[in-house]
């Protein structure tokens, strides 16, 4: 939803509870964990944070109590101040001189699942777009733990489709925006995981 000026925070919170009982906006709930349906536009970036138990449980934490979402001018209102499975979040945004309002849910969490035959803890969790999102979607943020060289990362994964046929003849700039964002939320973790590292 797009706002010529800033809505209220009750605003927002009235917005994102309206969706509590809406069903996702698109049909393949839960394909960041196996293949994104096909013809849908794909964004994969991963940043190494640093290495050892310290650095992973710091960007854990950061992960889960949002804080790795909220970036450049990026506000999370979600109904938990964890993540946690079916968890409504509103984002709020400024782009261009728009304000925009975007809703999402939780679908599942990771707690430390095993991948590669156990040889990498994987923790995070997937959120799907509801009704009102400027795209339609599913995206993984999680923290990868390298059992055998120590090594943390934090890896974003997502698939997407404009959701409004306007929003189609800016596919370009959304590409950009989600970049933009994936990229600030990398720079976050190192930033934390350096001071960790100190």
């Amino acid at each position: 939803m797009f706002f010529k000026i800033r809505p209220a925070d009750q605003k927002i919170r009235s917005l994102r509870d309206a969706r509590k009982e809406l069903p996702f906006s698109y049909a393949d709930v839960g394909a960041t964990l196996t293949t994104p349906p096909s013809g849908w536009r794909v964004n994969h970036m991963r940043s190494l944070l640093g290495g050892g138990r310290a650095v992973h449980d710091k960007a854990v934490n950061a992960l889960f109590s949002w804080e790795l979402l909220t970036v450049g001018s990026l506000e999370v209102f979600a109904t938990a101040p964890r993540v946690a499975p079916k968890a409504d979040v509103a984002i709020l945004s400024w782009h261009f001189g728009i304000w925009s309002v975007d809703f999402c849910r939780v679908i599942y969490v990771l707690n430390g699942e095993p991948r590669k035959g156990g040889a990498i803890l994987r923790t995070g969790f997937g959120y799907g777009t509801l009704p009102g999102h400027a795209v339609r979607g599913e995206e993984i943020f999680s923290i990868e733990w390298h059992l055998a060289t120590q090594e943390v990362w934090y890896d974003i994964y997502s698939f997407s489709l404009p959701a409004y046929p306007l929003l189609r003849l800016l596919a370009p700039i959304a590409l950009a925006a989600q970049k933009r964002f994936a990229r600030a939320s990398l720079q976050k973790a190192v930033r934390l995981a350096t001071r960790t590292a100190e």
